[in-house]
């Protein structure tokens, strides 16, 4: 594959032109479909509060972990239920979510640091007095994405 860039004082926001045989449509389509959910400001989640249910941007949410058959969704304000499992649900997220153990995901965005001590892996989130705890196993894969070398867009 090939990759060119260029720069021009004329655009006024980025253009992505992606140039692929014909024999590729399928894999153009998908292709779109993925790039125009990553930056999605309106991208929603279904889940429970109160009995009653409520979207939550994607956006807002700091991390999802599962406990017991239930997945808790957290954001800055409210922890919300849904039943989807985790493994489902971390394939619905954008990119920029990653996993922080094998029962959690979390948002890069949110993340406000991310430290190592003897006693464990602690995260804490912008804006919010929450934290989770990353294993040892998924913490070098976090550490890379934070620091920007990592997968993430």
């Amino acid at each position: 594959m090939k990759v060119r860039l260029e720069q021009d004082d004329q655009l006024t926001e980025p253009e992505v032109v992606l140039r692929v045989p014909k024999a590729q449509t399928a894999a153009v389509a998908d292709l779109k479909r993925q790039l125009a959910a990553l930056d999605d400001p309106t991208q929603q989640l279904a889940v429970r509060w109160q009995g009653s249910l409520v979207r939550v941007p994607v956006g807002t949410i700091l991390f999802c972990e599962a406990t017991g058959h239930r997945v808790m969704v957290h954001t800055a304000q409210e922890t919300y239920a849904t039943r989807v499992p985790l493994y489902q649900l971390a394939d619905q997220l954008p990119s920029y979510f990653y996993r922080g153990s094998k029962s959690a995901v979390l948002n890069l965005h949110q993340v406000a640091s991310l430290s190592k001590s003897l006693t464990g892996n602690l995260v804490t989130f912008q804006r919010s007095l929450k934290q989770l705890y990353v294993s040892r196993r998924y913490y070098g894969e976090l550490k890379r994405a934070l620091e920007g070398k990592g997968s993430v867009t």
